[in-house]
């Protein structure tokens, strides 16, 4: 977006583009915990799962392009208002009795939805660049807050009304994402040419958003559920991994603003590094059995990327921020979709040991490939 328009874009409007997601995220947030291990209430199999939780990332293949499209010509604000309305029907469409078929319409209204939420917020937080860092940092705390809560309350919720009925909670609660979404200011377009669809070019930061796709979004969060239900019996596994799943979502609101601050003093490149270290040795945590510790690890180094990457994507560009975060999210969203569907198959059929070691592996790889190289 443009540089020259921080008056208009101010901390209001980061604050409200970043209540906006963290609002239409309540029932994908909350979906990732319930449904594999209440997949039988939906009346669908473990396999089922897999496709409904990477549906809506492969719909954002092409929804990232489409969308960044839409922003640049007809403004962020209208994307938002727009993405908000969907993320109200697919919250809510979770909690009804429509069958596999409904469903599978939620996830890809939700695909779509999140793109456009996803590259609109972001437009907000990076219209002042000398800040960005700070300001992506602050709307993702906003949605880490937002998240955190939902993870708590939504499991506390599922034990005493259910695991559908929650959803039909929280789709109202979504409406209030539609509101502040209409009390957003209008962001100055950046108008470029329509191109067809085509999966961008990967670059090394493309990879290495494929790989954490894979990985953490995919496998990982797929698989949480289950390793918890073995390694913690003192709680239920809802509440179990709901909890740790939150840890993200706090770390992004408390760690979101410093991790920001860092890649701005610092620079991004050598705090995602770093952290992308800590990362690995998350995964090889579990892979040595030590489940709990390992996975929050991974949830806590995960959720700083999602300050860090945003700030490396504006870094690399002059002009286009939609169009160079539309190609990195595109490699992400891919990644993302082929682990959901690969996930229960690894998990079944290949020991803990090896399937978190080698992901590690794959990981370190990537830093020293993607990262660490310019």
């Amino acid at each position: 977006m443009t540089t020259t328009v921080p008056s208009i874009v101010g901390g209001r409007a980061v604050a409200l583009s970043g209540a906006v997601i963290g609002l239409g995220l309540l029932g994908d947030t909350l979906i990732y915990a319930v449904l594999p291990l209440y997949h039988v209430e939906w009346g669908i199999s473990l396999a089922m799962v897999g496709v409904l939780l990477s549906l809506n990332r492969w719909v954002r293949l092409l929804a990232n392009s489409v969308t960044a499209w839409l922003g640049e010509q007809l403004g962020a604000r209208r994307l938002m208002i727009a993405a908000a309305l969907g993320s109200v029907v697919s919250t809510t469409c979770y909690g009804l009795d429509g069958g596999e078929g409904l469903q599978i319409a939620a996830r890809i209204l939700w695909g779509i939805s999140f793109a456009s939420l996803n590259l609109g917020s972001l437009a907000y937080a990076v219209a002042d660049r000398a800040n960005a860092g700070k300001r992506v940092g602050a709307s993702r705390g906003m949605i880490g807050v937002i998240q955190a809560c939902c993870f708590i309350g939504g499991a506390l919720l599922v034990l005493q009304i259910g695991p559908r009925n929650v959803f039909l909670v929280l789709g109202a609660l979504t409406l209030l994402a539609v509101v502040a979404a209409l009390l957003l200011p209008p962001l100055p377009s950046e108008r470029t040419e329509r191109r067809g669809f085509s999966l961008p070019k990967p670059h090394r930061l493309e990879i290495w958003g494929f790989l954490l796709g894979f990985s953490g979004d995919g496998v990982f969060l797929l698989t949480l559920a289950f390793l918890l239900k073995d390694s913690v019996t003192s709680v239920a596994p809802i509440v179990a991994t709901s909890l740790v799943l939150s840890l993200r979502c706090l770390v992004e609101a408390t760690g979101g603003p410093v991790g920001g601050w860092m890649g701005d003093r610092f620079g991004a490149r050598p705090v995602a590094v770093v952290t992308g270290s800590i990362l690995v040795l998350g995964y090889l945590l579990i892979a040595c059995h030590l489940d709990v510790v390992g996975s929050v690890v991974i949830v806590l180094t995960r959720g700083l990327y999602n300050t860090l990457i945003p700030v490396m994507v504006m870094q690399r560009v002059t002009g286009g921020y939609l169009s160079s975060q539309a190609s990195y999210s595109t490699w992400r969203d891919f990644g993302a979709a082929i682990g959901p569907l690969t996930a229960p198959f690894l998990f079944l059929n290949i020991p803990q040991s090896w399937l978190f070691a080698a992901l590690g592996l794959l990981m370190a790889s990537g830093i020293a490939f993607c990262l660490a190289r310019r």
